[in-house]
């Protein structure tokens, strides 16, 4: 299963718990149980994570080799490579 299913479930399931011990069809205790469920579905569906989106995590220096390359094959000018290359050295 994953993650955005997961996370979407988590929020369905504690949403219909939470609507369920307003109009007294789950136990309170049930209620706050799916406070917790839905807001875990929230935080899971609202993270950003790479491996999700099939990227793999490439180094700041790998980065800025690409960008050199690209400017030795002149598909980037002197100021797009600069401009870039301190866009990646600002980023934590």
């Amino acid at each position: 299963m994953t993650t955005a299913r997961t996370s979407w479930l988590l929020y369905l399931v504690g949403s219909l718990f939470v609507f369920g011990s307003w109009v007294d069809l789950v136990p309170t205790g049930l209620g706050w149980i799916g406070w917790v469920m839905a807001l875990v579905g929230w935080a899971m569906g609202t993270r950003h994570d790479q491996s999700d989106h099939g990227h793999t995590a490439v180094s700041k220096a790998e980065q800025i080799e690409k960008l050199d390359r690209l400017r030795q094959q002149t598909v980037l000018t002197e100021e797009e490579f600069q401009r870039e290359k301190q866009r990646l050295l600002k980023q934590p």
